[in-house]
């Protein structure tokens, strides 16, 4: 049952039969009841189902602050929001194919849009103290920038899956500035962003994305400066008192020594790409043989299959296919378990992240469901479907 509000010219909220009303961005409708189709999906239904998903899953983390800090745009029938221009731009350009998955590209992720310019962001560092620097210079300036401009810093922990602001770094006189992560960012891969706005929040510069780092390899690194601080400290333990003096003095300097730097997401890749490589020849190279009899052991192969990776321009080793080549009289050996090499895991380069565990790419073996009469196909409305709904896709419906 439907209400009517305001009178029969007024406005249905409910449902009549094969009749909703309902309200949506401000303005209310009629619509015929939806059904679930009985029509199979086409694959791109299902990738744009899935670029869909991948997109608003993410968005959703960084809602409050787009919708803050990008203001609503007019397309001349209605107000699109800051996350709903953010869905839009990374749908049109920020989605890249990796290993056969739609990823988010994330230096293509804008958190602010705003006309006040911004300071260069030359470094920022992890100290010792496990503490941030971040250094800047000032060399962009207008009508609009003052001194007493202020630092923010916008952090995305992968792993971890949370975004985190860190307001009022430091003044855009002061050149250099500190900052910490939460405490229980211990681990993860972390992306940064900066943005600055005036003392009075009047106006705010468009956010500049500057790259990744590696938690777990800090805290690695920090350990090995803390033993080898502590052999020292140990060494010069029976020196003299001046000495001992000298020795604050330094250790308090290494205070602010760098551990790690925040690496340019192109460098990033650059570097994780070798290492894969490094990792699967090393692991191709270790492979002992099966303790089969010699004349009965098929010869070991290691095939690897190229994937290119969009927008990079590298192929990286996706999966070893099955390392035996056999003939139909050693087919069982094969099946063995010793036969059997262990396959790399899937490979996917720093900034390309995907949140939703559904893929387009697996095989469906839904049996499909035999198509009633035209007649009473009649008036039937395709309802929204999600591609969490699909467990796998075989091809393209023929039509």
């Amino acid at each position: 049952m439907a209400e009517i509000k305001q009178g029969i010219l007024g406005a249905v909220r409910g449902k009549v039969g094969t009749v909703v009303g309902a309200m949506w961005r401000g303005k209310n409708y009629i619509r015929a009841k939806p059904r679930k189709s009985r029509k199979k999906p086409t694959m791109k239904q299902l990738i744009q189902w899935d670029k869909m998903s991948q997109v608003s899953t993410f968005a959703s983390k960084f809602k409050d602050f787009v919708n803050a800090y990008c203001a609503p745009v007019y397309n001349g029938e209605k107000w699109i929001t800051g996350k709903e221009q953010m869905i839009s731009r990374l749908m049109k350009q920020g989605i890249g194919l990796v290993n056969g998955e739609q990823h988010i590209i994330v230096e293509e992720v804008l958190l602010s849009i705003g006309n006040l310019a911004p300071a260069v962001i030359k470094k920022i560092n992890r100290l010792k103290t496990a503490k941030f620097k971040v250094q800047w210079d000032n060399n962009l300036i207008n009508a609009l920038t003052l001194d007493t401009d202020v630092l923010t810093m916008m952090l995305y922990n992968e792993q971890l899956d949370q975004f985190v602001v860190i307001p009022n770094i430091g003044n855009r006189v002061d050149k250099y500035a500190h900052f910490s992560v939460p405490t229980d960012w211990d681990k993860g891969r972390v992306y940064f962003w900066s943005m600055w706005k005036a003392a009075d929040g009047s106006v705010h510069s468009t956010s500049c994305f500057h790259g990744v780092l590696e938690l777990e390899n800090v805290e690695v690194e920090k350990e090995k400066e803390k033993e080898k601080q502590g052999a020292e400290n140990v060494k010069q333990g029976t020196e003299h008192v001046d000495q001992k003096t000298g020795n604050e003095k330094q250790e308090a300097d290494s205070e602010n020594q760098e551990v790690a730097a925040v690496t340019p997401i192109g460098q990033a890749r650059e570097i994780a790409l070798k290492q894969y490589l490094e990792k699967a020849d090393t692991s191709a190279e270790d492979k002992a043989t099966p303790p089969f009899k010699e004349e009965t052991t098929p010869p070991f192969r290691h095939p690897f299959k190229e994937v290119e990776i969009v927008g990079q321009g590298h192929t990286v080793a996706e999966k070893p296919t099955h390392p035996l080549e056999v003939s139909s009289d050693t087919q069982s050996l094969a099946n063995s378990p010793e036969a059997v090499e262990p396959k790399l895991k899937k490979w996917t380069p720093p900034g390309y992240i995907r949140l939703v565990t559904k893929s387009i790419s697996k095989e469906s073996k839904e049996v499909e469901t035999p198509l009633k009469s035209k007649q009473s196909d009649e008036g039937v409305i395709d309802g929204a479907r999600s591609i969490l709904e699909v467990d796998n896709i075989t091809e393209e419906q023929k039509e």
